[in-house]
């Protein structure tokens, strides 16, 4: 795996810290505590292949990390960036405005009622880091940042899915990233609405080590054939 800096600042004055990712200039506010992104959003957004201009939708965008990544690889795109929590939106909004950012635009909203703020078939690509914690597993404050941003309370599995395949344009791309364990889960419920998986990549902490991530990206009434790309080494 490419490495990448990561140097994080304490902001005395507020409850918040900066973030550098050197290997795309990027500058990053953060809750001090509370949901801060993880390698898992790196991993996503350097797995994630955009065509040429085209329309993105990223799906509980958090702080913007993959957004914002997103928008300095793919210059030409246009990113919407989703983000239902008031204090990540804010955070957000303050890092495409610290990072110059102008092919991202943020908006607070609720991803299971997006098809009410869009027509269906309009994007080209969606991109989700979704909480993919069932409600049941471990122990958790239904109302803190952390538990909305990492257990199934907001939205599911199947809701995300659904709403995916409304976004997306017939061959539009979904890219996503899921603990390993639920990867027979993840694909049924793909290729039942036909976002057919298409490029697979499992991620694993070193080679002695079972995988822990799943790496998907499927595309929207696509035919059955998949690409199992070669393992990913967290700490190689």
């Amino acid at each position: 795996m490419q490495s990448y800096e990561r140097k994080t600042l304490t902001d005395k004055n507020k409850e918040t810290s900066l973030t550098r990712l050197k290997d795309w200039e990027l500058a990053l506010r953060q809750p001090k505590e509370g949901y801060r992104f993880s390698i898992d959003a790196i991993i996503l957004a350097k797995f994630t292949r955009i065509k040429k201009g085209a329309e993105v939708i990223e799906l509980g965008a958090g702080c913007g990390v993959i957004s914002l990544i997103l928008a300095r690889t793919y210059p030409d795109s246009n990113i919407i960036a989703i983000e239902i929590q008031n204090d990540l939106y804010r955070l957000l909004k303050e890092n495409i405005e610290i990072n110059k950012t102008t092919n991202v635009t943020p908006l607070n909203l609720d991803i299971r009622c997006l098809n009410k703020h869009f027509a269906a078939g309009i994007f080209d690509h969606v991109v989700a880091n979704p909480p993919f914690r069932r409600v049941e597993t471990g122990r958790l404050c239904f109302h803190s940042q952390e538990a909305l941003s990492r257990h199934e309370i907001l939205i599911n599995m199947e809701e995300l899915l659904q709403i995916s395949r409304f976004l997306l344009r017939p061959g539009g791309k979904l890219s996503i990233i899921y603990p390993a364990e639920r990867t027979s889960e993840l694909i049924a419920a793909m290729s039942s609405i036909k976002i057919e998986p298409k490029r697979l990549q499992f991620v694993y902490p070193n080679k002695i080590r079972p995988a822990r991530l799943i790496l998907a990206e499927g595309i929207k009434d696509a035919g059955i054939e998949t690409k199992i790309e070669p393992p990913l080494f967290i700490n190689q």
